[in-house]
């Protein structure tokens, strides 16, 4: 991935920074088509899937810190590339320090879903980028990312469109609460980059 395949990150006019119901960063293009096509393909062929189950969801994942992307997707763990995303969380969250915690492949089958959680683990995450690797989603396939105003079901504030290569950065709270709906006759994947603040 060379700086010319990079896109330039939140820039311009496809990145929305919004503080409601808890701060979060939304991009319309993540990666170039090139880079998200073989992160599809990658995600496709790969066996480097091993199935979580915990009392809110059940997915597949992996990490990327164990297990090297094929070479056409080397820059993913780049350093350079990681500080362009450091940069996009210093901008946007008024964070001055960032350590790279993990870098997540995460895939959803049908059926699966993730339940209202906040993802805070009293500081040891505070930042997390997602970014949607989904050719082909359609609305009737489910896995609705939702933000929510508390931990209620019913207290829904935004429901977002999955759409591949869009991308939602969000600073880690006890109020950020978020959801996934179920997944229905689809493989639903992500990449996600997990920091913490110093």
């Amino acid at each position: 991935m060379t700086t010319q395949e990079k896109h330039t990150l939140c820039g311009h006019q496809n990145c929305f920074f919004d503080p409601n119901p808890f701060p979060h960063l939304l991009i319309e293009s993540f990666f170039s088509q090139q880079i998200e096509l073989d992160l599809l393909n990658w995600f496709n062929s790969t066996n480097n899937w091993k199935i979580i189950t915990t009392d809110f969801y059940e997915q597949y994942e992996f990490s990327l810190l164990d297990f090297k992307p094929p070479i056409e997707l080397n820059g993913l763990t780049d350093d350079s590339w990681i500080d362009e995303i450091r940069g996009l969380f210093k901008k946007h969250f008024n964070v001055l320090k960032l350590s790279l915690a993990d870098i997540t492949a995460h895939k959803h089958t049908s059926g699966q879903s993730i339940g209202i959680h906040n993802d805070f683990i009293d500081g040891e995450e505070s930042h997390r980028l997602v970014i949607q690797i989904n050719s082909n989603w359609v609305k009737e396939n489910g896995g609705f990312q939702m933000l929510f105003n508390s931990d209620k079901a019913e207290d829904v504030a935004k429901v977002i469109r999955p759409l591949s290569n869009s991308a939602m950065g969000f600073e880690i709270s006890q109020l950020s609460h978020h959801a996934v709906s179920q997944v229905i006759d689809f493989n639903r994947f992500s990449l996600v980059y997990t920091f913490k603040a110093l």
